[in-house]
């Protein structure tokens, strides 16, 4: 129950409701102390955290969970100096007993409610991994984040060549597409639709058919893109997201001249690091010239 204390033969600690203005400063603190170096501190992502618990030892906090009731727990948290007590297990603990409480079937961890800062546990964080597997979390597959600088970009030899070879061009999108494009997105990849319903043309890029019909799209923003990786990646950030093609034209090479043209805008825009999350797609976006940059395990557990 959320105010109930324990106590171990060093410290006294209780959990409480997470405060969303007054605790972000300590939530802050908490990340800088508890993730290393090549984590720094994303403030968007902790300032879309709306729900959680706080760990107290006396007035201070020592431990913070994030929870979405709609089936995720986004982060959590435990300052160095009181890991190993048990203080990260309750907190898991008390965060699925307020999931249970509403209606989601199963809860992950990092991504799977309305908002995330990373798509599942990083791998590059085995402390973290180690965490929800020893607790009977089970892992269901890894995904990837890639990143290439796009400074001169060139990409590998005869990338985009299939899809122009079979009469495939690819240009931003106008105003006058989108609504043939919401409706590509409604049918080919429903779970993309919102994105594409609130993207404004020059962020959507299209590849047609020589009888014009929609064959992929994609969105592209940068540089300064909406990120919150945006500490990571730097001010001239780019992303790619959302790369999809019409089942029935899969092995043409329209999603790899989709990416390959998308980069090359973004560059000629002055976007450097451009970033494409949560995907378990390596090798083909590899053929565009994209490489790993982080890795995440994903667990899942029944309510």
């Amino acid at each position: 129950m959320v105010g109930s204390q324990w106590d171990d033969d060093r410290v006294s600690w209780r959990i409480r409701p997470f405060a969303t203005a007054a605790d972000r400063a300590w939530v802050r603190l908490l990340w800088q102390a508890a993730m290393p170096p090549s984590w720094p501190v994303l403030p968007a992502g902790l300032g879309q955290l709306r729900q959680g618990l706080i760990a107290e030892a006396g007035p201070v906090p020592v431990g913070f969970a994030a929870l979405d009731t709609a089936g995720s727990i986004p982060l959590i948290l435990v300052q160095p100096g009181y890991q190993r007590r048990g203080i990260g297990t309750r907190l898991l603990d008390e965060a699925l007993q307020q999931i249970r409480a509403g209606t989601a079937g199963s809860v992950t961890a990092g991504s799977g409610g309305a908002a995330y800062i990373w798509p599942g546990v990083p791998r590059d964080l085995p402390a973290a991994v180690s965490f929800f597997a020893s607790r009977g979390w089970r892992h269901t597959h890894d995904t990837l984040d890639l990143v290439t600088d796009l400074a001169g970009y060139h990409p590998p030899p005869g990338a985009a060549g299939r899809a122009a070879t079979a009469g495939v061009t690819i240009a931003p999108a106008a105003d006058a597409d989108l609504p043939a494009v919401r409706a590509f997105e409604a049918v080919a990849f429903p779970s993309w639709a919102p994105w594409f319903a609130a993207a404004r043309p020059e962020h959507v890029l299209l590849a047609r058919t020589r009888s014009r019909a929609i064959a992929g799209t994609l969105l592209l923003e940068g540089p300064g893109a909406d990120t919150l990786l945006s500490p990571m990646l730097g001010p001239a950030a780019g992303t790619i997201s959302c790369v999809g093609v019409a089942p029935p034209l899969h092995g043409q090479g329209i999603g790899t001249a989709l990416v390959v043209r998308a980069s090359q805008i973004l560059s000629q825009a002055g976007v450097r690091a451009c970033h494409i999350g949560w995907t378990t797609r390596e090798s083909f976006y590899h053929r565009a010239g994209y490489q790993p940059w982080r890795r995440y395990a994903m667990y899942s557990s029944p309510i």
